[in-house]
């Protein structure tokens, strides 16, 4: 009895050891059966020069462990990301909780929208000023916009500025925006203001709008910023790259990026958290009031207020990478400190 227990004991360990040289074999060689049935017949033929690039291959991977198969298994691991990412779309589709917009005045957005979202930019011409994209994941719709990097220069700082305000953008039906466009022609204050608008929003600038839209900012005091879809808008901070003050209207858009009854400083609770000198109003009405006060100004005071613009932009920037850093560096760096 004894040694047939023994006998049983040395028969599953020569198994065990049968199937880890079966699965060993496998990982290691298996992916060289690949060649199709069809070649086979040439292969055999030519066995004797096959061992010996095999021979010569076995010698350059222990002398430089190099892997011939690491494209295979890289353009696999993407194979199997991409399979994966697909059925998590497909299992939340229409089911977006999320919206996040990311911009590409740095580099790192635009790596982190082609490389790591592997997103898509319209237009696809490269050197094109104005990219948009979108792209969903899981449960998050995400949204990609660039816009050009504005250096300062003394004529953007001390040059006079022909016209008093700019509007340039889509006037939506029943909106905020149709009653900034009545308030402007009641007064002809519409005269004395770049003023641009359009029925349908276009999902494609063009290089000649893009230019229209930087003299405007560039050539105006003021840049009104109606609330569209949110009550944050590029147009906010393309104004400030320019120096021209934007005029935000301060109103709560439907959504649930905040509850005015909750945070009293909602909506644009950072912008006013870092004291932004711009000109906040609740109801367009309040409009003729504030340009016929900018009438009275005289070019040194604009100058002065530019300067105080571009200075608390430059700081606002700055004041966000630092938090940025900040909070990376406690919430997942923390435990590499030595």
């Amino acid at each position: 009895m004894r040694l047939t227990r023994k006998r049983l004991c040395s028969l599953l360990i020569a198994l065990y050891c049968l199937f880890s040289l079966y699965a060993a074999y496998h990982v290691f060689f298996g992916r060289r059966r690949r060649t199709p049935a069809a070649s086979l017949r040439g292969l055999r033929k030519g066995a004797a020069p096959a061992r010996e690039r095999r021979g010569r291959e076995q010698s350059t991977l222990g002398s430089e462990e190099w892997n011939p198969w690491e494209g295979d298994e890289k353009n696999e691991q993407q194979h199997r990301f991409k399979t994966s990412l697909q059925i998590l779309n497909k299992s939340t589709k229409g089911k977006t909780d999320f919206r996040v917009q990311i911009w590409g005045k740095a580099a790192i957005g635009l790596y982190l929208w082609e490389h790591i979202f592997e997103g898509l930019l319209d237009p696809t011409d490269v050197t094109a000023q104005w990219r948009e994209g979108n792209s969903v994941v899981g449960r998050t719709h995400y949204r990609y916009r660039n816009f050009p990097v504005v250096e300062a220069s003394w004529s953007m700082l001390h040059n006079e500025r022909p016209y008093l305000c700019n509007f340039l953008g889509t006037v939506y039906e029943n909106s905020s925006r149709q009653a900034l466009m009545n308030i402007l022609k009641q007064d002809g204050n519409d005269k004395l203001c770049w003023v641009s608008a359009r029925e349908q929003w276009q999902p494609q600038e063009t290089n000649e709008s893009l230019k229209n839209y930087q003299d405007a900012l560039l050539q105006s005091d003021l840049t009104l910023c109606p609330v569209g879809v949110n009550t944050e808008c590029y147009r906010i901070y393309e104004a400030c790259s320019y120096g021209s003050i934007p005029v935000v209207e301060d109103v709560m858009t439907a959504g649930s990026c905040g509850n005015a009854s909750v945070y009293p400083n909602a909506p644009l609770q950072l912008l006013k958290s870092m004291d932004a000198p711009f000109i906040f109003i609740k109801n367009w009405n309040e409009l003729p009031a504030v340009l016929e006060k900018e009438k009275t100004l005289i070019l040194q005071e604009k100058v002065q207020r530019r300067k105080m613009l571009l200075h608390w932009y430059q700081h606002f920037k700055t004041e966000l990478k630092m938090r940025f850093t900040n909070v990376l560096e406690s919430s997942f760096l923390m435990n590499n400190k030595g």
